[in-house]
């Protein structure tokens, strides 16, 4: 689904993060955003997730105006760098997380926990701690959460940053096939 942005502006305090900007994204689009440490680029992704709001501009998804819809109901995900699984959960438990809020069938839930497991290439870790996942194993079990959502738009915020070389490959690599 194709994502744009017009004339956003967002201040924090007196301070000016994001000025004038303009984007359009065509679905299946896989595009990185580049820039120095605080010049915007998550105020940016939390803009177009709706986490915070513009202070002018419009963001839109397909066609529809997003600005004032809700948080969960905007269709857009953000996987962050800092991956926020639920240490105390197995991995099964972290992705099927979005389906018990969405009140989906316990068995429907397991078969979309397989298939996303597929998806990232985690087959049969369902039962395993996160904790005893390397830090690219975990970042896929974030991605596949994410993808329980069934987001329109999937945006990611340095999810290779804390990882070593041969890592940041897999999560790439997962990455580029989902788009």
């Amino acid at each position: 689904m194709r994502l744009r942005m017009e004339h956003i502006f967002v201040n924090i305090g007196e301070k000016k993060i994001l000025k004038d900007i303009h984007m359009d994204i065509e679905n299946g689009e896989f595009v990185s955003i580049l820039g120095a440490s605080g010049c915007g680029k998550t105020t940016l992704l939390k803009c177009i997730a709706g986490l915070i709001q513009s202070d002018d501009g419009k963001v839109f998804l397909g066609e529809k105006l997003m600005n004032d819809v809700e948080v969960q109901n905007r269709g857009t995900v953000i996987v962050f760098q800092d991956i926020r699984l639920f240490p105390h959960m197995n991995v099964e438990k972290n992705i099927s997380f979005p389906m018990d809020l969405q009140k989906l069938d316990k068995k429907e839930q397991k078969r979309e926990v397989k298939r996303l497991l597929k998806a990232v290439e985690l087959e049969g870790f369902e039962k395993r701690k996160v904790h005893q996942m390397s830090g690219g194993q975990q970042q896929r079990v974030a991605i596949a959460r994410a993808l329980a959502m069934e987001p329109e738009a999937l945006l990611f915020d340095e999810p290779t940053s804390a990882l070593d070389p041969e890592m940041v490959g897999e999560v790439l690599a997962v990455m580029q096939e989902l788009a």
